[in-house]
């Protein structure tokens, strides 16, 4: 692992667990694979949450309903790749003993 893999890897790992989590000398192989898994699972979360209807406020009609299908049919179509922060917290409280000991080289 070269110092720029490092750094892109403490970047991704910053932004589940908080700034100052870890620096690229304190990356590893398993903090690496620990924070793939955990993007993973955002994705698999945020790819659901695309498509979830916003929630509608009253009784729904045909054209809210068209409304809210072209959305998600529109972030499908786009290969939308956002995480949302739901699932960013989610996944951050899920994986984080686990992150802390691969950091700890345990």
């Amino acid at each position: 692992m070269d110092f720029n893999d490092r750094q892109y890897a403490t970047a991704v790992i910053n932004f589940f667990w908080g700034a100052g989590t870890t620096t690229p000398e304190g990356v590893n192989e398993a903090a690496v694979l620990a924070t793939y898994e955990a993007l993973e699972q955002a994705n698999v979360c945020s790819d659901s949450m695309d498509l979830v209807p916003r929630p509608a406020f009253g009784r729904v009609n045909i054209k809210y309903a068209l409304k809210q299908l072209a959305g998600i049919g529109k972030r499908i179509m786009q290969g939308d790749d956002n995480i949302y922060n739901s699932c960013r917290a989610v996944v951050g409280v899920r994986y984080k003993s686990k992150i802390v000991m691969a950091l700890a080289g345990v």
